[in-house]
């Protein structure tokens, strides 16, 4: 399956674990002050939120200032963020110094799919390590 990016910045945040009612209002406020470029909220395929978004940030600075709200609350549900944005083109190589930046080893960001993530397109980023695992490349 190929992702098609659509993202005008890429320096991203993804977002997991959002309320099911949250707007993009909430997501903006929930990065305060950092003022995000675009936020997109997941749809899936009955056309019903996810629970996930991508926040796009006009600098990778500031998606990774972004990161410091990891695990802080939105309404009564904890979000957890991933960041996928670098300062330079996106590479493996780079993703995987950055995963081991966050604890993460290069085997276990390649089979959770977080490698994965942090080099694709913003867009449908949360869902990129579970299509190579199901063999559907």
């Amino acid at each position: 399956m190929e992702i098609v990016s659509s993202s005008t910045t890429s320096h991203c945040v993804h977002m997991r674990g959002l309320p099911f009612k949250a707007t993009k209002n909430d997501m903006y406020n929930f990065f305060s002050p950092l003022n995000p470029v675009r936020v997109r909220i997941e749809i899936g395929p009955e056309g019903r939120v996810m629970g996930e978004a991508n926040v796009e940030f006009a600098t990778h600075e500031e998606a990774v200032v972004a990161l410091s709200k990891d695990k802080a609350n939105m309404q009564h549900r904890y979000i957890e963020l991933f960041l996928n944005s670098t300062t330079g083109a996106s590479n493996g190589a780079y993703s995987s110094q950055v995963m081991q930046g966050m604890g993460v080893s290069a085997a276990q960001a390649t089979y959770s799919g977080l490698e994965s993530q942090s080099v694709s397109a913003c867009y449908g980023a949360g869902y990129s390590g579970q299509n190579s695992m199901g063999g559907y490349d």
